[in-house]
């Protein structure tokens, strides 16, 4: 049997702590013990320390119910903030599903196509979505002096709202234009008895009065380019130190896939045709040249002025008139010349018939033994 040490108090007295939490060896515990056996100081000093860090039965007891009911207090407002995050969730939802569906929102008209028909002293304006997913609701047509705007909603489809299109009527007594969307900010569709086609009230928007303003005069070719189409590549300068004002378009990489005949060909009947928009868009434009590399390695230069087009505008009109046959029974022509081809920008219905003469395509009319001929111009 080991003997056990005698510890004096004052060791005694710092190993209590340890010795209270059990954290002291065998033999440290058997020391410790047999001194508090044997001194009544250091028992009484042990006794209050357990009395002090040892709780009662009781007090145990009434801490473990506490903890209980904080876990349960715990659980219940889990579950009430993951109820309320699913309410939100649920209601932000819902608002989105009837914002898509329901409220929808308003009409673009740039994402629709537009057709009109007249009949009976009123237009009929189908309106039909370009997008497969959308449907209309709610459609007004609002009458403010003579300006008429046509408005609805757009929605995606569903059970509530299965259809893209849509034709309202407008009596067409007073009117003078017909806007899809709010005037001055959406799309003329009608004025002046005439249908403004999509390319026509983008040719008009983007007319410049200056040749000078290169970035405003690659509007105007960008807007002829996506009306006339196909794209070519193509730089520009602009002449502006003196009078004729003018524009020379350069068509250099057509050669890379094109014959020297058919380079001739293609750039000749493309600005031929477009010319006449050109100096009619840009205000002070007088002159539109075109130039194009060859295989050979010269050069091919074509120009067109004011002057000319303008002096063969009647003889264009009137081939227009002869050839559709649009002669009325009073013997007066369906469409009669402006002084000038600069008369085509002043309004979308201009610009629009300007598009549908050049269409119709840039020829002079000539008489030969009786018989109409059609000669392309010049």
């Amino acid at each position: 049997m080991k003997n056990i040490p005698e510890l004096p108090c004052a060791v005694v007295e710092d190993l209590l702590p340890a010795y209270v939490e059990g954290l002291t060896s065998e033999e440290t515990t058997a020391a410790v013990e047999a001194h508090l056996a044997s001194c009544p100081a250091c028992a009484a000093k042990r006794a209050a320390m357990g009395a002090e860090e040892g709780p009662s039965p009781e007090e145990t007891a009434e801490t473990a119910r506490e903890v209980d009911y904080l876990k349960a207090v715990r659980r219940r407002s889990r579950r009430r903030v993951a109820a309320a995050i699913l309410c939100t969730v649920l209601v932000l939802l819902l608002g989105f599903a009837a914002k898509i569906f329901v409220i929808g929102t308003p009409l673009n008209p740039g994402g629709v196509a537009v057709d009109t028909q007249e009949e009976g002293g009123a237009l009929q304006v189908g309106i039909s979505s370009l997008g497969s997913g959308n449907a209309f609701r709610d459609w007004t047509v609002d009458n403010q002096d003579g300006v008429v705007v046509i408005t609805a909603r757009s929605v995606l489809v569903s059970p509530l709202f299965r259809d893209g299109t849509g034709t309202v009527e407008v009596p067409l007594e007073g009117v003078t234009e017909i806007w899809l969307g709010q005037a001055g900010e959406g799309r003329l569709v009608w004025q002046e008895g005439t249908e403004i086609s999509p390319d026509a009230w983008a040719l008009y928007q983007a007319q410049t009065p200056y040749v000078g303003d290169n970035s405003a005069v690659g509007r105007v070719l960008a807007a002829v380019d996506t009306w006339y189409g196909p794209y070519i590549e193509y730089t520009i300068s602009l002449q502006t130190d003196q009078e004729p004002y003018g524009l020379t378009i350069y068509f250099d990489d057509i050669t890379a896939h094109m014959s020297k005949d058919s380079v001739i060909r293609v750039t000749d009947q493309r600005m031929y045709t477009l010319a006449p928009t050109l100096l009619a868009l840009i205000g002070n434009l007088e002159r539109v040249q075109w130039t194009c590399a060859l295989s050979d390695g010269t050069y091919h230069t074509q120009a067109v002025t004011l002057e000319e087009v303008d002096e063969a505008l009647p003889d264009w009109i009137e081939a227009r008139n002869l050839a559709r046959n649009l002669i009325s029974p009073d013997g007066e022509p369906d469409w009669t010349a402006p002084e000038s081809i600069k008369d085509y920008a002043a309004s979308p219905a201009a610009v629009q018939r300007l598009i549908d003469l050049t269409d119709y395509g840039f020829y002079v009319h000539t008489v030969e033994d009786g018989a109409n001929v059609f000669n392309p111009w010049p």
